[in-house]
């Protein structure tokens, strides 16, 4: 029984490190393992492909005299790894990361492994990135044109204490995410501190929806705010329609002339505000 059960363990043993091989050899990339004397243990075959050199006569030679400009020995010494450093192989500026392997607090190997792009193929893809992100800034400005705001909180000029003190409140305001009322008589610029607010919070990406709410019919209030459901009532789209609040999911919705807002759509309001749901017409969920 003990012999089946050890000669179970060493297939077990022996299927590992048939699997580990080939592992190894299968690398994209170059693959060597050094001792703590830069003695070459492992060689993978596409580094000894890459090299020129037989894979077998490589291996128990000092790694100095395998690959050019190597400094896995150092790293051997030092115990301190060098990732993603420029080495020069066979006229090649190549990425190579050297790993030290240890146990007990002591180096007993280390691992090398090389990125066989040339240098300039990297250089080239950072540029491309570079390209992509430059890209990327211009259509998020694009978008942030299309979608929103006309105005932010530099467009608010005055120096006054009392201006000064309304934009850090408006900062403030942006930073979170509850309701903000704004109050003030008519042309005071209540709107335009809206889209300040919503430009410099983390919405200023996503809709801003203004919605006067004293143009909107009465009868069609609800619809618009809402939204409605297919057969919610006679002429309903047969898709259904989104209302103001689910456009403006993720960004802001600014109800104008809110105190204009017919008394029965109010505690629907503030369903909305304090529970953060609420129903198309017609809907139930």
């Amino acid at each position: 029984m003990s012999e089946k059960f050890q000669s179970a363990e060493i297939r077990a043993m022996q299927g590992q490190l048939e699997l580990f091989q080939l592992i190894f050899n299968n690398l994209p990339s170059g693959a060597m393992v050094t001792d703590a004397d830069g003695i070459v243990t492992h060689l993978n075959k596409p580094y000894a492909d890459f090299l020129g050199i037989d894979l077998k006569k490589s291996i128990g030679r000092h790694c100095s005299e395998v690959v050019e400009n190597t400094r896995m020995h150092h790293v051997a010494q030092t115990g301190v790894a060098e990732i993603n450093q420029i080495q020069t192989i066979r006229g090649q500026n190549i990425v190579v990361h050297r790993i030290p392997i240890k146990k007990d607090g002591r180096v007993i190997a280390v691992f090398g492994l090389v990125m066989f792009q040339d240098i300039g193929e990297v250089v080239k893809l950072s540029g491309k990135l570079h390209s992509l992100e430059s890209k990327v800034r211009r259509y998020e400005k694009e978008l942030m044109n299309l979608r929103s705001t006309r105005y932010t909180l530099a467009s608010i000029i005055g120096t006054s204490s009392a201006i000064l003190e309304l934009k850090e409140q408006a900062h403030m305001a942006a930073a979170n995410t509850s309701p903000v009322l704004i109050t003030g008589e008519s042309g005071t610029g209540k709107e335009l501190f809206a889209q300040a607010i919503h430009h410099a919070g983390p919405r200023k990406l996503q809709p801003f929806i203004e919605i006067n709410c004293a143009a909107i019919p009465r009868d069609l209030l609800e619809s618009e705010l809402f939204g409605y459901d297919r057969g919610a009532f006679t002429g309903a789209l047969s898709s259904g329609k989104p209302g103001k609040f689910e456009i403006a999911d993720q960004g802001t919705i600014f109800l104008d002339e809110i105190g204009d807002l017919p008394l029965e759509m109010q505690p629907k309001l503030l369903r909305v505000l304090e529970e953060k749901c609420f129903e198309r017409v017609g809907g139930n969920k």
